[in-house]
This record gives structure tokens, sequence and C-alpha cells, in this order.
């Protein structure tokens, strides 16, 4: 550098356009200060700063602000490298001169941002342009690092937006769909709380709540009907307050923070709305508008799947309630829920394919009510299938799991009785339905007392296909009732 007297003033125009450059002058001695200050004095975009120490706290009315620094580091104790390290540690981002009275020409390892001169240098007529460079450059430095910020956060916010619309379109149940929206408005705003409510037919429910850090599944406040959340449904346009202490919106339901609420909507229809808030003033920019509004639409889209995957579900449930009903009705008795005569030969024809399996005898009865005209006339039909029902299920009381009791209709009714060792097993079976049927009936009103007359034929013994088993019971059926009912009788050729 020229070391001759400092000489070089800026352009008149350029010194009513530029902005105040601040220098720092950094030394324990007072005198470093009053020379930088004599240098640069016909500066007057140049305001200097003095601090006594390197660890010394920056103005604040300079702390957000570009400047230059001058370091006196010939003031200070310490190696060159211990004074830089000293510095880093408590500037960054702002270019620092440093000025001794040694020469470190040669020195190659300052970190970016870090120059030395020699402090005859100050007396150079390029003082002032070189601080002027350095002051332009900081700027760009900072302005670049602020817009590589901001792209940064845009892409993080992109990055949430993506991962929010890939855990939104995989999933298609209701409640999974609603956590993931949450999570991602209140990563979008770094928001204290956020609530989503569902809108059918001009009413507005509880869905989903993040609130005080907490998952809500219940509700816990309802929408003011004149409220915003009412409104922004209504009207299916969102509303951004930034404070609401200022808000006319809730002037009936004060509250300080701030809150933006979107409608979740596909075309005109509007199927939600999501509430974020702060719990302090906070002014939402386009970024953060734009963000929420991107999400509101992508979750508008889950919401709808998952309402559609929902009630197609419960159609499907519903078809294969309504198709087991069906099959229930087919093959059971729609009066007493027993099988009917097509359930009672598909399962005889099972048993008797086991039973040839295993060598073992199976039991078929044949029995009917002696007393049920004898009901109906003097108590009406009603009361006759009061009857039936109740019989059905005193007999269903008596019998093993494997055992299998049918309606024939009328007041008829066949069982099958598998796995039997001997004839005289069913005795047994038989006495019982004798003994319990035979018991009054308390119906309607009325004690009703009836009897009943079993037949029984046995396979393989007396016939080795249905038609021709159920054939025999009823021959021996009628032989009981011969004997005056209330009795069975095993069939005999």
């Amino acid at each position: 550098m020229d070391k001759s007297k400092n000489t070089y003033k800026p352009p008149v125009s350029t010194l009513f356009c530029m902005d105040i450059i601040h220098v720092l002058s950094i030394s324990r001695k007072s005198s470093f200060s009053k020379e930088v200050r004599d240098y640069l004095s016909s500066n007057s975009s140049v305001q200097v700063i003095p601090l006594a120490s390197p660890s010394a706290e920056i103005p604040a009315t300079i702390k957000n602000t570009n400047w230059v620094g001058l370091v006196d580091i010939s003031s200070y104790p310490g190696s060159l490298e211990e004074q830089v390290s000293l510095l880093l540690d408590t500037y960054s981002g702002n270019p620092l001169v440093l000025v001794s009275d040694l020469n470190y020409s040669g020195f190659q390892a300052l970190p970016l941002g870090f120059y030395i001169i020699d402090k005859e240098a100050l007396e150079s007529s390029l003082l002032y342009p070189f601080i002027e460079a350095l002051h332009k450059t900081s700027a760009l430095i900072q302005d670049k690092t602020l817009v590589e910020d901001n792209l940064n956060k845009r892409l993080s916010e992109l990055q949430l937006i993506r991962k929010a619309s890939l855990h939104l379109t995989m999933n298609l149940s209701l409640d999974s769909v609603l956590e993931a929206i949450l999570d991602s408005a209140m990563g979008l705003v770094s928001a204290d709380d956020t609530h989503i409510f569902l809108y059918d037919h001009g009413v507005i429910s509880f869905a989903a709540a993040v609130f005080n850090g907490q998952q809500q599944r219940t509700p816990f406040m309802s929408p003011r009907p004149n409220g915003m959340t009412y409104q922004v449904a209504r009207e299916g346009t969102k509303i951004v307050v930034d404070n609401t202490l200022d808000s006319p919106i809730f002037k009936d339901r004060p509250w300080e923070g701030s809150i933006i609420s979107l409608p979740l909507k596909i075309g005109n229809k509007v199927l939600g709305v999501m509430n974020v808030a702060l719990q302090r003033a906070h002014t939402f920019n386009e970024y953060e508008i734009r963000s929420l509004e991107f999400l509101a639409d992508q979750a508008s889209i889950a919401i709808q799947n998952a309402k559609l995957y929902e009630q197609a579900q419960q159609e499907i449930a519903d078809r294969k309630k309504a198709e087991k009903a069906i099959k229930h009705l087919a093959n059971h008795d729609s009066l007493t829920g027993l099988p009917n005569r097509r359930l009672f030969n598909e399962r005889i024809n099972l048993e008797i394919s086991r039973s040839q399996r295993n060598k073992q005898k199976i039991g078929v009865m044949l029995f009917d009510l002696d007393q049920l005209k004898k009901v109906n006339d003097s108590f009406g039909h009603n009361v006759g299938d009061v009857l039936l029902q109740a019989v059905a299920q005193r007999l269903l009381g008596l019998l093993r799991k494997s055992d299998t009791v049918a309606r024939m209709g009328g007041d008829e009714f066949l069982l099958i009785l598998p796995e039997m060792v001997k004839n005289q097993d069913a005795i047994l079976t038989a006495e019982r339905i004798l003994v319990a049927l035979s018991t009054p009936f308390h119906l309607e009103g009325y004690e009703i007392n009836i009897t009943t007359s079993i037949g029984i034929a046995f396979f393989p013994d007396d016939g080795t296909v249905v038609e021709e088993l159920v054939k025999k019971a009823d021959i021996a059926m009628y032989k009981a009732k011969e004997k005056g009912g209330n009795v069975y009788h095993f069939y005999t050729a």
C-alpha cells in the first residue's frame, strides 16, 4: 500500500447515496481508536466505534448490520494463532483486519474474512477504499447467506410437504390421515396447536387436534356458530389473523396469539377446516401461507379418499352381513332359528360319510308335539309360534355340540345323534327330551302343558341313506303315539 497521508475522498454523489460504514476499532490502547478515527475522519460515511477487548460484546445498535473490524493485535498478548482463534469465537460473518507492528506478509493460515496489514498501512490513501470494499463484500456475503438460508428453509418446507404428501397418500385410515395432517401443519409454521374439523350438511364436528403438545381424539372445544371456523366452512376461503387481540373475529372470545384457518375442500365442496395457531402474535409470511394451502389441498384429497375407503369397507361389511343373513335364512327355520330340512340333509350326509370311515352308529330321532293343535285352538296361533320357539330353546339346552336338531315344519323336529357306540346310547337323550318338553311352559301369561312322541332309527342298522332313515324314524314315532304318546320307540321291522 501507498504509505502517504490518506487524502482519498469519495465523490459527493457517492457520499449522499452510500450507507454508513461501521468500523469497530478493537484495541486496549485508546490511542489506536483515535488514530483510526483521524485516518478516516475525512469520510463522513464512516462511523468508528471503539472496543477495548476482542471478547467485548458488539453494540446492539450495529449487531445486526454490516461492519468492518480493525484489530490492534499488537496490544494483546498471545500468538497470532491464539488471537485469531479468539476472534473466530467472538465474531463471525464480518471481515476483520488485523493490524500489527510485525510483518506477517508471508502468513498463509488466516481464515476466510481475515486480513492482516502492518500498522503503517493505516496512513495509506488506500485505507478507506479497502475498508469500503470489505464493507461491500461483507454485505454481499450476508445477502448471499440470507438467500441461502431462505432457500434452505424453502427446501426444508418442500421436503416436509413431500413427506406429508407421501404419508397422506399411503394412508387410507381417517385417523392416520388426520394425524399426518396435524404433524405436518405443526412443523410448517412451528405452531403451538392445530385443530381439524369436519364439515357436513352445514354442521361442524371435531375430528382431531394437537393441543399443548398432546394428540386430542375427543372434542374439547366447540366452534362458535358465528365464529371464524364456521365462517371459513361456509365461505370456503381462508382467514389469516396475525394478532387475535386486534381482530374483531375474537372480540367475544379474546385470547392472545395468531391463527390461520383454511378450508379443506374438493372443488367447491368444503370437507372440513384446519386451524393452525400460535400462542403469540405472528405475521404469517407468504411462504407459510402457501405451504399450508398446499398441505390443505393434499389433506382434502386424503380425507376424501379415507372417507371413500371407509364407506367402501362398510359397504363390503354390510354386503357380507347380508350374504351371511341370506345364507342363514336359506339353511335355517325363520321361526325357531333351528337348521331346516336342507341343512339337516347336508349335516346327516356328512355324518354318514364320517361314520362309514369310523365304523360308528348314528341315531336319527323324529318327534312332534302331541298337543300343538289344542294349543293353537285354545290360545291362538301366535302363542303356538311362541311355544315352538320355546321348545327349540329347551332342545338346544339338552344336546351335545356335535348333535343337530332341525325343524321340518309344523311341529315336527329331527335330531341327529352322531358317534354312537350302541343303540341304547340314544335312550338317555330321548328321556331328557321327554322330561324337558313335559315340563309346563309359561308363555304370554298362560301355563301350557304338552308332551311329545319320539321315533328312533339307526344308521346303518335301519338304513344307509337319509330318506330311508327318516322314513323309519317316522314309522317308529307313530308306534310311540299308538302307545299314548309321551314315550319313545325304536324302529322294528
